[in-house]
C-alpha cells in the first residue's frame, strides 16, 4: 500500500513538473520583442558600450607611463625647490656645517 501511494505522488509531482515548464512563461514576449525592434535604430547601435554621461576614457598605458615620468619630474622639482629655499643647518662633531 505504501509502494503504491508513494508511487502515486511521484506521478503526480513529475506530471506538475512537466506542466509547469511546457506553460507559457511570458505570453507577450514577441510583441516585446518585436516593439524592441522597431524602436531600434543607428544611433542606438553606435552608443553600445559608452556611458550616458560619457564618462569611460580608454586605458592607454603609453599616456598614463607618460603623465606619471611628468608628474615624476614636477614633484621632484618642487622638492628640489623646497630644499633650497630651507637649508639644513647641522651639528657635527666637528662644528657647525651648512648643507
Amino acid at each position: 500500500m505504501k509502494m503504491i501511494l508513494l508511487t502515486a505522488v511521484l506521478a503526480c509531482f513529475l506530471i506538475g513538473t512537466a506542466t509547469a515548464q511546457h506553460s507559457d512563461q511570458n505570453p507577450r514576449a514577441q510583441e516585446a520583442y518585436e516593439a524592441y525592434e522597431g524602436k531600434v535604430d543607428a544611433k542606438h547601435a553606435a552608443s553600445l558600450g559608452a556611458t550616458v554621461d560619457n564618462t569611460y576614457q580608454a586605458y592607454d598605458p603609453i599616456l598614463i607611463k607618460e603623465q606619471r615620468k611628468r608628474e615624476r619630474i614636477e614633484f621632484r622639482r618642487q622638492l628640489r625647490l623646497e630644499r633650497a629655499r630651507r637649508p639644513r643647518i647641522i651639528n657635527p662633531r666637528w662644528g657647525w656645517r651648512r648643507w
